[in-house]
């Protein structure tokens, strides 16, 4: 029988896959926030920072690494299938065929930029967290502390692959710099608003691991 931190962690990995499939989804639309352009990505991605927290909190760095992979393996196996299912001829009378492309038939640009800034920016987050981790100081007693300071780092990484290669070309190169900009900001913010809960819900598992062990 599988204990609570074995169990946790089949959730961390499908959570953490579902989270970046979902993102890219989500990406294929643009909205204006102030007269700037916005991927409705960034608005679940910030959730793989915290995912990925929590699991090298618990699991290390290398097992962190693993699920990165994987989800980025579920994902390539999502786009493939997608894109099998679209070329399928459709049946007579179902109109829908256009706006199931359209959604699903990704931009290769943003699919592209996508998955590599996840898994960049992810290893990135996961390597600062450790150092951070065996400094003295706060950041070695203070779980958020480098939570949030490897995610600076980590955020700034990922906002510029992403935009760059999404949508470098696309936009004009003002809107290009005040989407990316928009972006890093948006995603560490919406981090910074999440902590209290990431620190309660660390704590809450911290404390149950340790019951059960």
């Amino acid at each position: 029988m599988l204990n609570f931190k074995q169990k946790l962690l089949i959730y961390f990995t499908a959570l953490s896959a579902g989270a970046l499939l979902i993102s890219n989804l989500c990406a294929v639309k643009l909205w204006i926030f102030f007269d700037i352009a916005v991927d409705g990505g960034v608005i679940l991605f910030p959730f793989t920072y915290i995912l990925g927290d929590l699991t090298i909190e618990f699991y290390g760095q290398k097992i962190s690494k693993n699920i990165i992979f994987s989800s980025f393996l579920i994902n390539i196996i999502a786009i493939l299938i997608f894109y099998i299912v679209i070329a399928l001829p459709p049946y007579p009378g179902w109109s829908l065929q256009n706006s199931f492309q359209n959604v699903l038939g990704f931009t290769p640009r943003i699919i592209l930029g996508s998955l590599i800034a996840f898994v960049l920016s992810n290893l990135l987050n996961n390597y600062i967290f450790t150092q951070l981790k065996q400094r003295k100081g706060i950041f070695e007693r203070v779980f958020i502390a480098r939570a949030l300071g490897s995610s600076a780092f980590a955020h700034l990484i990922d906002s510029f692959i992403f935009e760059t290669i999404a949508f470098l070309g696309v936009l004009s190169f003002n809107e290009f710099l005040i989407q990316a900009g928009f972006a890093y900001i948006l995603g560490l913010v919406l981090e910074i608003v999440l902590s209290p809960i990431e620190m309660i819900i660390q704590k809450h598992l911290e404390g149950k691991i340790t019951h059960e062990s």
